[in-house]
């Protein structure tokens, strides 16, 4: 209960707050990416019960920094279009995200390309790479696959959202 009544009081601070810049006019705003704070469904099925006539306007500015918080992207790093090698894909929520966090460190251990955990729910990925070509992320796939080939059913190239250091 305590917890439901921080959220509400939080969410109609932001709302009065949201009422004075109205009035105020245009202010810059500093999000922290460490201070978001993350809402289970318990929280929402709360919120809506009691405030069903609450609307949360979201700036997409804030979805992505809360996705690259999420990725591990840090300042001083570009976001592109670009390609990663899947190499796990499974929805099998018992074991998904260990077998995960498990390949993960596995890989890491033995090569130097950046390895990648995804949560999509309901499905856990792990991802390799920051390729800005398809070519490039192929070139890269038959190398690793030469290195572990009991992972050729499940690897394939897909189009993500890529780091590049500036």
């Amino acid at each position: 209960m305590r917890k439901g009544i921080l959220i509400l009081s939080m969410i109609w601070g932001l709302f009065a707050m949201g009422m004075a810049q109205e009035h105020i006019g245009k202010v810059d705003t500093i999000v922290a990416i460490d201070s978001i704070v993350t809402i289970d469904m318990e929280d929402v099925k709360l919120i809506t019960e009691e405030m069903a006539h609450a609307v949360v306007h979201q700036d997409s500015l804030v979805t992505q920094l809360m996705r690259d918080k999420r990725l591990g992207y840090t300042r001083g790093e570009q976001v592109i279009d670009g390609f990663r090698v899947q190499i796990y894909a499974s929805n099998a929520q018992q074991r998904a995200k260990q077998e995960a966090f498990e390949l993960q460190q596995r890989i890491e251990s033995q090569i130097d390309v950046p390895v990648y955990i995804l949560s999509e729910p309901p499905f856990w990925k792990v991802r390799i790479g920051n390729f800005l070509n398809r070519e490039a992320a192929n070139q890269y796939k038959t190398t690793f696959l030469a290195f572990f080939p009991e992972l050729t059913g499940s690897t394939y190239i897909v189009p993500d959202k890529i780091i590049v250091i500036r």
